[in-house]
């Protein structure tokens, strides 16, 4: 029994490296499709936004529209806001050929918490609830998280392969929502940039080069020995 699960788990492990190698092959470049100093909408978490504010089909035009990096007190915020619990953010952008995408990188540098969706579909969290189940506008973060690309470090980088995109994923216009939470309601600061960058598989150029900072992932990971 325990040879076998043993072989069960190498096995997995071995489909899991090859399948990393192939998107390395298969990645000619990288493009961001989205900076953190892009015009956004937002929506200020005083009360709950609507059910549907992840959705590309919402009607965003009562939010306000200004550029990304919002936050207070903190030293790397694009757009002041007042102090508060949570503040909600919508981007919408064009792909081209969505055939040519084999990966997405979420950059995200945020204080305290945050939870990302693609089109409605929920591709990353960290530091709030559990996945799958949307916080309330005032939910608080588990802990305080600080921000990091302001003092020069980087951030965090959430890697969504094919096999978990493709079925959302749409050519011509998609929407990236996050919704960023404190850690309590007495917070000194709060922080939210992010990026979306894509690893392409052809030599054509539809989007913008990757942030300065951006380091590619090591995709052709081999077993250990």
């Amino acid at each position: 029994m325990h040879k076998k699960s043993t072989l069960q788990k190498l096995a997995a492990l071995l489909c899991l490296t090859i399948s990393s190698s192939v998107l390395s092959q298969n990645i000619d470049h990288w493009e961001s499709v989205i900076y953190n100093t892009d015009q956004w909408s937002y929506f200020v978490g005083f009360s709950e936004p609507s059910n549907q504010w992840t959705q590309p089909s919402f009607d965003a035009n009562t939010w306000l529209v200004d550029q990304g990096g919002f936050g207070y007190d903190d030293g790397d915020d694009n757009t002041t806001i007042v102090a508060t619990s949570s503040v909600y953010i919508r981007k919408s952008f064009n792909l081209i050929d969505t055939a040519v995408i084999q990966y997405l990188i979420l950059q995200a540098d945020y204080d305290d918490a945050f939870v990302a969706y693609l089109n409605g579909t929920e591709i990353a969290r960290n530091n709030i609830g559990t996945v799958g189940t949307p916080p309330t506008y005032d939910a608080l973060a588990t802990t305080f998280k600080e921000a990091q690309l302001y003092s020069g470090n980087q951030p965090e980088s959430y890697s969504i392969t094919p096999s978990n995109f493709r079925s959302f994923i749409k050519q011509g216009s998609n929407t990236l929502a996050i919704q960023i939470h404190n850690q309590s309601l007495t917070s000194s600061d709060l922080s939210s940039n992010f990026f979306l960058t894509l690893g392409i598989s052809d030599n054509s150029n539809n989007y913008r080069s990757t942030p300065s900072w951006f380091q590619a992932p090591n995709l052709g990971s081999t077993l250990p020995i």
